[in-house]
């Protein structure tokens, strides 16, 4: 076993530890959370499915990119929100309910327009290819709907402990999850630095900043599902986007890194955005406690 697969195996344990702490705390009623309330639900798809891969395509259209750099930006746009995020979308306020819907909701819609997407890119780079749903079916199920079907069949077997092991499972899973980040570093830094300075970073940068924007004006009346679209729109799953990458150009080292530094870089950029939710939402706290005079 390369120490590139067994990086993998311990990217999908991570993400299995972290969906199975989330879901633990999780209800099978947040499942169908955004088909009831259909507004935010439309809202999430038109910022998720629209507004960022339409910005992909046109950002790998009129720019002069890299064929792997173009492809891996088209398949993170097409991809679902990854597994990692649903903890950041709670920090910053997103409603349990909401966060598991979006969660859920993505992954299915992913199946469609992913294929559908692939399609269009074949023709806009001329690349013979074609992505089955079936295809995506294999990282979806592994890394989304199984921790999230075991948590919910799990949390009333543990009943009053489902606090502490969903708290340990989170632990653990973000811990395995910084040494996976380390060792992508480690093992793809070659071809990553290959993309650094050519406006690859740039790019990619430009994409995770229309799905905040997007994500924040679509995401509805509360601000915190607002902030949960906003870095769900802006970050996706790199499994789903590597399964769209090698049927579409298999073989080729600059894809996957492409992809991670994809992820890299709108994990960064959710950091300043989560800070500058928290002082508006702290500064809507302290004007809203201060009594007029």
């Amino acid at each position: 076993m390369t120490p590139l697969m067994i990086v993998k195996l311990a990217t999908v344990l991570s993400i299995v530890l972290l969906l199975f702490g989330l879901a633990l705390r999780a209800k099978i009623a947040d499942l169908g959370y955004l088909v009831r309330e259909w507004r935010l639900g439309l809202g999430a798809f038109v910022a998720m499915f629209v507004c960022v891969p339409v910005a992909a395509f046109l950002l790998a259209r009129f720019l002069d990119l890299q064929q792997p750099v173009a492809i891996a930006l088209i398949a993170m746009a097409l991809s679902p929100l990854p597994p990692i995020l649903p903890g950041k979308q709670l920090k910053a306020g997103g409603e349990a309910g909401y966060v598991t819907g979006l969660m859920v909701g993505a992954s299915l819609l992913s199946l469609v327009v992913a294929p559908l997407g692939v399609w269009v890119a074949a023709h806009l780079f001329d690349v013979d290819v074609s992505v089955a749903p079936s295809a995506l079916v294999k990282p979806l199920l592994i890394s989304v709907f199984a921790p999230i079907a075991l948590g919910l069949l799990a949390a009333p077997l543990l009943g009053k402990s489902v606090p502490r092991v969903s708290e340990i499972c989170t632990r653990a899973g973000t811990i395995l999850l910084l040494l996976v980040v380390l060792a992508f570093l480690v093992l793809l830094g070659p071809p990553m630095w290959k993309l650094v300075g050519d406006g690859t970073l740039l790019v990619f940068a430009a994409v995770a900043i229309v799905g905040l924007v997007a994500g924040t004006l679509l995401g509805g009346p509360n601000p915190g599902d607002r902030s949960a679209l906003a870095l769900a729109a802006s970050a996706r799953h790199p499994g789903v986007a590597l399964a769209i990458a090698v049927h579409t150009m298999p073989n080729v080292p600059l894809m996957p890194a492409a992809v991670v530094l994809s992820l890299i870089v709108s994990i960064v950029l959710s950091f300043p955005y989560l800070r500058m939710v928290g002082r508006k939402q702290g500064d809507g706290g302290s004007a809203a406690a201060t009594p007029p005079s």
